[in-house]
């Protein structure tokens, strides 16, 4: 029963990716933007009048918190596919060419969208944080097994 919850969450967080990825771009710029507007509202929250302003916010900090998003979802990825080959040799190798290759067909995807782009800069984000939540999750886990 485990097995296939953890494989339903890995297929349900893979199509989320292909469904974000297959929004044309002003519908992918105005999904990026509500969440940045949203960060916006916490800052200035937190900080009151010294947090930017509302432009200066969007024209300086948009565009790196989509990637941050990027990394952060294929992060997730990564994770999920780690934990669905967990009970696999090599868990780590499988996880890690799943995980870029998944980076790597998102990409190519997107090429197909319209107005959006296949973009290395766009593949090596994504793969970087897939690699970083299978290395996260292979360190946890090495650990956690070494003290039982």
């Amino acid at each position: 029963m485990k097995r296939l919850i953890r494989l339903i969450a890995l297929l349900a967080w893979m199509g989320l990716i292909f469904f974000l990825s297959a929004q044309p771009a002003a519908e992918s710029a105005e999904t990026s933007n509500t969440a940045a507007l949203l960060l916006y509202e916490v800052l200035h929250l937190l900080f009151g009048e010294s947090a930017p302003s509302v432009t200066e916010f969007m024209t300086r900090l948009a565009q790196p918190i989509r990637k941050l998003a990027h990394f952060t979802e294929f992060m997730i990825l990564g994770i999920l596919l780690y934990v669905n080959f967990n009970e696999k040799r090599r868990p780590f190798l499988y996880a890690s060419i799943a995980s870029v290759s998944y980076a790597t067909f998102d990409e190519i995807h997107q090429y197909f969208v319209p107005n959006r782009c296949c973009s290395l800069w766009d593949i090596l984000i994504d793969s970087s944080g897939a690699l970083f939540g299978v290395f996260l999750c292979h360190l946890v886990y090495t650990k956690w097994k070494r003290r039982n």
